[in-house]
């Protein structure tokens, strides 16, 4: 009995046999592997390619050369990813951005209102024959300074707005940064304000405080 198969050839073709779905898999793993695909991104691709090896496949042509054809028409990883990270830019992340910025804003403007207080004193110091302390008085010139670190974190956030889209910016570090800034510029402000009320009280004569 002859039991050789009755066409050798169709036995290779079925033992090398392309597999779409693996093949495909690979290709969008190394698609996942970028940080610039999302999911959404990745499953958008797989649609895609999908439907181009269907249409080429309808055409005539075989799966692995239809799935060949579709990839090398959606292009590689390195040409992909720079159009995909324009379009899985986080938005929130932007959003986040300006909300920081104008917290931010708010508080130097507060700050600012800060500075105006030792001014507000001027009058009471200048009728006890007083100035307002040193300290005070630089505090007060150098308050219109305040408008740069707003400035400042503005051209930054215009930055990130327009970067290109290969560079990374999170939000955690910038209002880390803000916050920062904000407490250091308190802290000499805040003293500023409360040094002339001190020397205030100690420029009341004594006999203000007698019944």
């Amino acid at each position: 009995m002859d039991e050789r198969p009755r066409n050798p050839h169709e036995v290779m073709e079925n033992t090398s046999q392309f597999d779409l779905n693996a093949s495909l898999s690979l290709w969008l793993a190394r698609l996942a592997q970028s940080p610039h695909f999302r999911n959404e991104n990745v499953a958008e691709m797989e649609s895609h390619v999908r439907d181009s090896v269907t249409r080429l496949r309808s055409q005539g042509l075989s799966e692995e050369e239809s799935f060949l054809i579709a990839i090398r028409r959606a292009g590689s990883v390195a040409k992909l990813e720079p159009e995909f990270a324009k379009v899985s830019r986080s938005w929130a992340n932007l959003i986040i951005h300006g909300l920081i910025l104008a917290f931010f804003s708010m508080g130097c403007f507060f700050l600012w209102g800060i500075t105006r207080i030792p001014l507000m004193m001027a009058v009471e110091h200048a009728k006890l024959g007083a100035l307002l302390p040193a300290f005070s008085q630089l505090i007060i010139r150098a308050a219109p300074w305040l408008i740069a670190p707003p400035l400042l974190a503005t051209a930054y956030c215009v930055y990130v707005w327009v970067r290109p889209a290969s560079s990374k910016s999170s939000w955690p570090g910038f209002f880390a940064t803000a916050m920062a800034i904000l407490f250091l510029l308190a802290i000499p402000i805040l003293m500023a304000a409360f040094l002339p009320l001190i020397n205030l009280i100690d420029h009341i004569p004594v006999e203000s405080f007698q019944p």
